[in-house]
């Protein structure tokens, strides 16, 4: 329901107010690697399938989460790319990091108008899931376990996909 220099109103929520999540939890601090196109535009099936993109990156940064005011979707949102609490495994300094990607920061590095890529999953320190709020109001929770393709219809507000219970 949000995206750079947009406004959008219940009516542009054609999946259903009770079929379209608004927001979900994350972590502060989650490390993220950036500024490196992806070498398709595929999105991954699978965490296994993000690792092979993760590393094209080269720009680490510990610090997602944590700059709201900055807008962009490592700082203020999420994606449904892969399900609650999953994990992208990258190596930095020797140590193993369980991180999100972003191919390029939003308007910058001269990408305007080229889409942007991104994984931005959510994550808890609740055991096997995580809380998330629908456009409704409605707050519920989103396991571990869930189907992908449910956690990526939730994702959408005009796929005209009706999310089956699991």
């Amino acid at each position: 329901m949000f995206h750079p220099n947009a406004f959008l109103g219940f009516r542009d929520c054609l999946d259903g107010s009770s079929h379209t999540l608004l927001a979900v939890e994350v972590k502060a601090w989650t490390p993220y690697v950036r500024c490196g196109g992806p070498p398709t535009t595929a999105v991954p099936a699978n965490a296994d399938e993000l690792e092979i993109i993760v590393p094209s990156a080269p720009d680490f940064k510990d610090t997602g989460h944590t700059e709201w005011p900055d807008g962009r979707v490592h700082h203020a949102g999420f994606t449904t790319t892969m399900t609650p609490n999953s994990r992208v495994e990258y190596t930095n300094a020797g140590r193993l990091l369980n991180v999100d990607y972003n191919s390029w920061q939003e308007g910058r590095n001269g990408n305007m108008g080229e889409p942007t890529f991104a994984a931005i999953t959510s994550r808890s320190y609740h055991v096997g899931l995580v809380q998330v709020a629908r456009v409704d109001g409605a707050v519920s929770i989103g396991t571990d376990s869930m189907d992908l393709q449910v956690w990526r219809a939730l994702g959408t507000r005009n796929g005209h996909e009706v999310p089956k219970p699991e």
